[in-house]
């Protein structure tokens, strides 16, 4: 097991035989770019990682699969990262999901087979029928067990928690299953990249609805808190609601090219996505409105998305990180500050030659507050955002350190989605921050 924190970075899908056909369509997207919502992404520290999926884990802490890693990877809220490796020296490990038993069960592609993981990181495998082709989806059924997509195979597989598992052949040929949810009637949920959602039971019974647009190629698909089914479409670049009589409705993205990939709910009762080509996060309301929030780094391509138990929404970057959007107008959390009366999110990250992290912070007015690293009696830095509008028509960041650490500050409207991003580099008494240029929207 190695163990790392995910650095915070912010600035102003597939498996084997699957990625060669959606990672192709990644291509670069113009977006529309939504307000309100702050960014903030976490590094991987280990070589050439690429997390596919996440999911939120009964231990309180995000779980996801590092495909080119053949890891698992679980983060806290507060961006601690911790890997454990599969006994499989090469496994691909792809979908995750939290599992009946209190654990994380996981998809292998290169293994063909079937993870578990513990809270505490001991894994087992459980070897599937070569027949199934390459295992991508998971999720909890309504009957205690697991189920997968055989993407490759054509089927679906539903395995127990003692790892007992049985088959179910999709007639349509060359379905490509992939993307897999229960649903709020009691059964199973799936996409098919071939142009289908699919459906079924606990027993068995597979029903297939096509999709009205020729090429679509639906992938990611969870339940909403309307009661229908949401998914995205690759190609199509749109997101698709789905009722349990199957019934379709198609809502295009406001990027003509975004390439959405993943979906959730979110605690705000919206559905939230992944656009991998346009480099964005989406969100869409149950009656199909859509705003796109960029993301900082670029070329990031976001694939999987899950709610988090801290109210935010936790997204893979298959460039090696693992991002958190808020889905507020500022998320206040231990580590951020909500400062310029809640416009304005600060974070303050610290890095030692032998660890890092976020600081913890403390709000003392609507302007000001402060960050401590390792004890809550030991300030490391002060910051103000002040209102200068009617000054030189900007908003100011000010701030002080005690400390020679390497700090990053990060400070991010929330209206207008713009960073400023502020750097102490190790080993230098800080160096205050005086920036009186550093927002120019008003008011």
């Amino acid at each position: 097991m190695k163990m790392k924190l995910g650095l915070p970075v912010t600035t102003a899908i597939a498996p084997r035989c699957a990625a060669a056909l959606i990672l192709a369509l990644l291509g670069a997207g113009l977006a529309s770019v939504g307000r309100g919502q702050a960014i903030t992404e976490f590094a991987i520290l280990s070589a050439n990682a690429r997390p596919v999926e996440i999911t939120a884990g009964p231990d309180g802490n995000l779980w996801f699969t590092d495909e080119f890693g053949n890891k698992i990877g679980r983060i806290t809220t507060a961006g601690v990262i911790t890997e454990f490796p599969t006994p499989s020296a090469v496994s691909e490990p792809h979908g995750i999901a939290a599992g009946p038993d209190g654990n994380l069960w996981f998809t292998e592609l290169a293994g063909r087979k079937i993870g578990r993981i513990t809270p505490a990181g001991a894994v087992t495998e459980f070897p599937i029928s070569t027949a199934s082709g390459e295992l991508v989806g998971i999720t909890a059924g309504p009957d205690g067990n697991l189920w997968v997509t055989g993407f490759g195979g054509g089927k679906i597989e539903r395995i127990t928690p003692a790892g007992a598992v049985t088959e179910f052949p999709i007639s349509t040929a060359a379905s490509a299953p992939y993307g897999i949810a229960a649903g709020p009637d009691g059964n199973l949920w799936f996409t098919e990249l071939g142009g289908k959602i699919g459906r079924i039971t606990p027993a068995g019974a597979v029903t297939e609805f096509p999709i009205s647009t020729a090429i679509s190629q639906p992938v990611g698909i969870a339940a909403g808190p309307d009661g229908n089914l949401w998914f995205t479409e690759a190609l199509g670049n749109k997101i698709g609601r789905i009722t349990t009589a199957g019934v379709i409705t198609e809502f295009p993205t406001p990027t003509a090219i975004s390439q959405p990939v993943g979906i959730a709910a979110g605690p705000d009762g919206n559905l939230w996505f992944t656009e991998a080509g346009a480099n964005n996060i989406g969100r869409i309301t149950t009656g199909g409105v859509i705003t796109e929030f960029s993301i900082p780094t670029a070329s990031s391509e976001p694939v999987g998305i899950a709610a988090g138990p801290d109210g935010a929404l936790w997204f893979t970057e298959n460039n090696g990180k693992i991002g958190r959007i808020t889905t507020g107008p500022c998320g206040v959390s231990p580590t951020t500050l909500c400062l310029g009366n809640g416009r304005f999110l600060v974070t303050a990250t610290w890095q030692s030659p032998t660890a890092s992290g976020q600081g913890t912070a403390v709000p003392l007015t609507a302007d000001t507050g402060y960050f401590w690293f390792f004890s809550a009696s030991n300030v490391e830095m002060i910051v103000k955002v002040l209102d200068a509008c009617s000054l030189n028509a900007h908003k100011w960041v000010f701030a002080g350190g005690l400390t020679n650490m390497e700090v990053t500050l990060t400070v991010t409207d929330t209206q207008t989605g713009g960073v400023k991003t502020y750097l102490n580099p190790a080993n230098t008494a800080f160096l205050p921050i005086q920036d009186t240029a550093a927002f120019g929207t008003c008011p």
